[in-house]
């Protein structure tokens, strides 16, 4: 296990690699990084306004142009995926003996003046869902997925104090694991009363139980450490004990979620991993264009030399100096022998440069990290502005959505191992709670129109291959659990309203109703009349 007797920036990297050179990477902070770009900030021929302001820019025209791909290549699976997370179901029946004890002993007034009380029907998924709240787990999917992507890793892991049972979402560089492979260490930099401690949890399995602890140390200008006493721990952490056992837990409460681990790579690597050269390449291609456009782009008037000593007579009669022409004068002035008076002199600037270059570096960025071209497309070209059904955006996307799907699948399973980890704390203190990996329902990544969605939900019930409740939920994927339940049951007894004819002899039909008719509609008529 790891040995915190030092902690720097080199002993993120030594376990991590160069995770904050991605980060940057995928911020755009490109002029710190790229040599290139830093030369010519250096020498003055291009400026970043964002990183030394507007008053340096006072004498340089030409910005660094930055497109930034490496933002848009883990953007794209966090925000698909992100959008297909939908409710964390129970996969538990209510238990009506166990709401009822609940009820007895924890209800609370919701509305004084009406005297009504909440009630719990489903006692698993309300701790599921209070694990939920009080992680803000719907604010936290899209964060999680992109981190993981820049980082190429994300840790998570369960806690319990005055705020409640939750989900703590971590980055990847807090994470070093045991060699042992039965614990890790989480490790934070703090600052307390302005001074700088490293605050390290500690998980590990000794003999099938869980043994967890908290040390706290100081930090000098060295970043070497200096273990602080238990008791003195105790008070600046704010716990009451700093170490733990839970019997029978035989693996950690922390999980690491690796982006394509290998053999080579077993923490994960960064979606960006070897594409800041061709982002390089494709920033200084677009700003060598600038420059040469800001140099010879914008028109330029050539006089004869008569005319310029007539402008600048002109010029010091008017102003007295012979420096400021008036653009006015030109517009009556003489020609010489060869009858040329001015010529406008303009290079054309649609043979500057190659953006078709930087639009083949972006499609090879995009095919390397497994990311459709269509993306790009909907934004340099005009495809993107018709109207489109979900099938042909699929398939447009169709290289995305394979990443997406295995990142789904993936984070679906980490956010289960989490919750039954939280589900597990939560036994720990009351053995009512069930342990469990709850269902969490999907959505679909493509945003595709209402009538479309009804449609094909609708016809997976109808083919019975879907619920009632699945379908509810499924047309309806922002409503509330309550509304849900309440829909639920109000589709349920409208089905089983019949009168005892329904009964008897089935749901009638038309043809059933008309069945003491005549075919031209009239009533039959006994044959005593």
């Amino acid at each position: 296990m790891p040995n915190w007797t030092k902690f720097d920036e080199d002993t993120i990297k030594k376990v991590h690699g160069h995770i904050f050179y991605y980060r940057d990477l995928y911020e755009g902070k490109h002029s710190e990084i790229f040599p290139r770009a830093k030369n010519l900030i250096e020498k003055g021929e291009i400026i970043d306004n964002i990183m030394y302001g507007t008053q340096q820019a006072q004498n340089v025209k030409t910005p660094y142009i930055v497109a930034n791909i490496c933002k848009l290549i883990p953007e794209i699976p966090a925000m698909l995926v992100s959008r297909s997370i939908g409710n964390i179901q129970s996969s538990l029946s209510p238990d009506d003996f166990q709401a009822g004890e609940i009820n007895a002993d924890t209800d609370e007034i919701v509305d004084e003046p009406r005297g009504d009380v909440s009630k719990i029907i489903h006692v698993q998924q309300e701790v599921i869902d209070q694990i939920q709240k009080n992680s803000n787990l719907a604010f936290e999917h899209w964060g999680n997925i992109l981190q993981q992507q820049v980082d190429g890793g994300l840790v998570g892991v369960p806690w319990m104090d005055e705020r409640g049972l939750r989900l703590e979402f971590k980055a990847r560089d807090v994470y070093y694991p045991h060699e042992d492979g039965m614990g890790a260490d989480l490790a934070y930099e703090i600052e307390i009363d302005e001074q700088e401690y490293l605050h390290v949890y500690r998980e590990q399995v000794i003999d099938g139980d869980l043994y967890t602890s908290h040390m706290l140390y100081l930090l000098n200008e060295s970043r070497k450490t200096e273990e602080v006493p238990d008791d003195e721990a105790k008070e600046l952490l704010g716990m009451k004990e700093l170490e733990k056992v839970y019997p029978g837990r035989g693996r950690p409460f922390i999980i690491y979620w690796p982006n394509e681990k290998t053999f080579m790579n077993p923490l994960g690597s960064s979606c960006l991993k070897g594409q800041d050269g061709k982002q390089d390449e494709v920033n200084w291609t677009l700003t060598r264009n600038a420059i040469t456009f800001e140099r010879n782009g914008k028109p330029r008037i050539a006089v004869s030399k008569e005319i310029m000593v007539a402008l600048e007579e002109k010029a010091e009669e008017r102003y007295g100096e012979r420096g400021r022409i008036d653009h006015r004068d030109l517009e009556i002035t003489t020609f010489d022998d060869q009858g040329k008076a001015m010529e406008v002199i303009q290079i054309d600037i649609t043979k500057i440069g190659d953006i078709q270059w930087v639009k083949d570096l972006m499609k090879l960025m995009l095919m390397e990290t497994k990311t459709s071209e269509k993306v790009i497309d909907f934004y340099m070209d005009n495809s993107g502005t018709s109207a489109q059904s979900g099938v042909a955006k699929f398939y447009d996307l169709f290289t995305s959505l394979i990443k997406a799907e295995q990142i789904q699948s993936e984070y679906i399973y980490f956010l289960q191992q989490l919750i039954e980890s939280a589900l597990w704390l939560a036994n720990y203190n009351d053995p009512a709670v069930v342990i469990e990996e709850p269902e969490i329902t999907l959505k679909s990544m493509i945003p595709i129109s209402r009538k479309e969605l009804i449609e094909e939900n609708n016809m997976a019930f109808e083919s019975e291959t879907q619920s009632l409740e699945t379908t509810i939920r499924r047309n309806n994927p922002n409503a509330s659990e309550e509304w849900i339940q309440e829909e639920l049951a109000r589709v349920e007894a409208e089905r089983s309203n019949d009168d005892s004819f329904s009964l008897l002899r089935g749901r009638q039909t038309l043809q059933q109703f008309m069945g003491n008719r005549y075919e031209n509609g009239n009533p039959i008529q006994d044959d005593e009349e």
